[in-house]
């Protein structure tokens, strides 16, 4: 399953040496949650905040300082909208050109820049690199796990980027987070996390979010916000038509809630934030931790 913790290698270990960048994507909505890096490709890392016209603007602006401030080249993007794009290409174009400088002073004529995709399952590699590349050549979809294989893909004469199937290293991450990966949709649906998934998003929502999901749910004004993930899910079923009178109509309010947040329904919501979040990851580089070694 997509998210068990595997440890087959996401790429052979022997090509490391010869790539150039490692592109992690990261949601946005919730960074530490989704963040995965690999120490093969240390000193190489880009960072790149996915679906950033979904999380909360100036939330990812401080996660984009926090990464940048370990030492981490980071570029907030959205793939459906394009933002962030042109900064990518910008940025991969520096490089080569740095890369086409040294191989000129070693009597070599052509260089290829070597990117690989890198990230959790179904947090948008795929999409993000058929984009960059202009057309769908790429499996994409909302199932965790599309991905299978590896696969290069040339982006331009120059570049060639090697998309990576889903990969999750941390067995602490997979414990702490599952609730987090439920709600982006990052791994299946499963009913014994839906109290904990449901709350998760409960204690996220700001009043500008409560207030959407009033008017979405057509709520009167004057009912209190819910107390606990229950009650909220009675609000999704009352707006449905139905009641909760069995475990499968829970079901069918909890999978309709995640679904109205992914969609966007109430708002743009950051699940975590820099300031408080758990980062497991034993390979992030800490501000001055080189000063301390």
């Amino acid at each position: 399953m997509a998210q068990q913790a595997s440890r087959k290698p996401v790429f052979p270990p022997e090509i490391a040496p010869y790539i150039d960048v490692g592109a992690y994507l990261v949601d946005s909505r919730a960074a530490a949650a989704t963040l995965y890096l690999d120490p093969l490709l240390k000193g190489k890392e880009l960072i790149l905040l996915t679906r950033s016209k979904q999380s909360d603007g100036q939330v990812t602006r401080r996660w984009k300082a926090f990464f940048e401030d370990c030492g981490y080249h980071t570029i907030a993007i959205d793939s459906i909208s394009g933002d962030g794009l042109e900064e990518v290409l910008d940025y991969l174009a520096k490089l080569l050109q740095r890369k086409l400088k040294v191989a000129k002073k070693l009597g070599i004529n052509n260089a290829t820049l070597r990117v690989v995709a890198l990230g959790v399952p179904n947090v948008g590699k795929s999409t993000f690199l058929n984009r960059l590349i202009g057309q769908k050549r790429l499996k994409t979809g909302d199932i965790p796990g599309i991905t299978r294989g590896r696969q290069w893909v040339r982006l331009f004469d120059d570049v060639e980027v090697l998309d990576t199937a889903g990969v999750l290293r941390d067995p602490e991450q997979i414990n702490r987070r599952k609730p987090y990966w439920m709600l982006l949709n990052l791994m299946p649906y499963d009913f014994k996390l839906r109290e904990e998934t449901v709350d998760l998003l409960r204690n996220t929502l700001n009043k500008q979010a409560w207030l959407k999901l009033r008017r979405y749910y057509k709520m009167p004004d004057e009912i209190p916000a819910p107390q606990d993930w229950f009650e909220m899910l009675e609000i999704v079923g009352r707006y449905g038509g139905y009641t909760l009178k069995n475990d499968d109509l829970v079901d069918k309010a909890a999978r309709r809630l995640m679904k109205d947040f992914r969609m966007g329904r109430f708002g743009r919501i950051s699940l975590e934030v820099p300031e408080t979040a758990v980062i497991t990851s034993p390979f992030l580089k800490r501000p001055g931790a080189e000063e301390q070694e």
